[in-house]
């Protein structure tokens, strides 16, 4: 897992699974970062037309998805 320290505002996150499908999977982009609770709030983007999926959620950054193979850019 990635420190909460090494996730930056516009980091882009993916399944490593779906990451290479045409057209690949959601896409989660890193838009708020509270770094007193550990806390990153993320918007979902659909993989085929990038268009934002529902509403930002907050999620703990010793979450899976904060892992180095989940890094997309």
């Amino acid at each position: 897992m990635l420190s909460i320290s090494e996730i930056h505002l516009g980091d882009i996150f993916t399944n490593p699974v779906w990451k290479y499908y045409n057209p690949p999977g959601n896409f989660y982009c890193v838009d708020q970062i509270n770094y007193e609770e550990k806390l990153v709030r993320i918007q979902t983007y659909g993989g085929s037309n990038m268009k934002p999926i529902l509403k930002p959620f907050w999620k703990k950054s010793t979450d899976r998805m904060f892992s180095e193979s989940w890094r997309l850019l």
